[in-house]
């Protein structure tokens, strides 16, 4: 369950308390967060998006700069996390999900194959634009390597394919 919580919006340009929202749904129980940040240190965006979404946060050390981002739409946890995702790849860094922790990484020291969770395809929609998963998908009218090759061109920095010809498979 959610907590509400949410702080006062700053304008002036300076550091102020988080100012993050959390408002009810309209049509779910499920509560949604809103974006308020203005010259916010990511390390209490990240804290705060972590505590909002009932996760345990471990970094090295936050980002450089500041986060400066509002926007009227409401998001659900994971929507939110693909909305700091696409901010955060933009800086060289990337929030990975696995359970109930959320980690930290810098994509200069590459991402800890551990960290990258399965995902089965059929759960695919239910995850962010921008987050990191790894998916097994079969393979029938070509050959996994042929499959491979032809992904190859639309995979992000951070992504990999790996062919299992006997299985007819590959992972992504």
């Amino acid at each position: 369950a959610w907590g509400e919580d949410s702080a006062t919006a700053n304008t002036s340009g300076q550091s102020a308390p988080v100012d993050g929202e959390a408002t009810p749904a309209s049509t779910t129980n499920e509560e949604r967060l809103t974006f308020n940040f203005r010259n916010q240190p990511w390390q209490d965006v990240l804290d705060w998006f972590a505590e909002q979404a009932g996760l345990s946060l471990h970094l090295e050390a936050p980002p450089p700069g500041t986060f400066n981002y509002r926007d009227s739409q409401s998001y659900t946890p994971a929507q939110a996390l693909d909305v700091l995702n696409s901010v955060l790849l933009t800086k060289g860094y990337t929030l990975v999900r696995r359970e109930r922790l959320l980690v930290l990484v810098n994509l200069e020291d590459g991402v800890p194959p551990n960290l990258v969770p399965d995902v089965p395809l059929e759960e695919l929609d239910q995850r962010g634009e921008y987050e990191l998963v790894r998916v097994l998908f079969p393979v029938w009218n070509m050959t996994p390597e042929q499959a491979a090759e032809e992904i190859q061109p639309i995979l992000g920095p951070q992504g990999k394919v790996v062919t299992l010809p006997q299985a007819r498979q590959i992972q992504v």
